[in-house]
């Protein structure tokens, strides 16, 4: 469970167990097992970041080729007209 710790006057941290960690003013501690916890769930693997890069690839193409394919039928129907 977090803890809200807060420097002293002699500049050490120390733990207050009366205030919550969501209005902590200071530094909040969590276990290590807590902190592992947030840590797996926050770290990218490769796979995640070369699936993101494609999407980012792929999603500009298919957009340049839709507005290419767009102006091409905007230009046949001028030269329809």
């Amino acid at each position: 469970m977090p803890v809200c710790a807060l420097p002293n006057a002699d500049g050490f941290l120390a733990v207050v167990p009366d205030i919550e960690a969501a209005s902590c003013s200071g530094y909040v501690m969590v276990t290590a097992q807590e902190y592992d916890t947030l840590m797996s769930y926050t770290q990218l693997t490769p796979g995640e970041i070369s699936q993101a890069f494609g999407l980012g690839f792929t999603l500009v193409f298919v957009g340049g080729y839709l507005s290419t394919y767009a102006i091409k039928m905007a230009i046949r129907l001028i030269k329809l007209l």
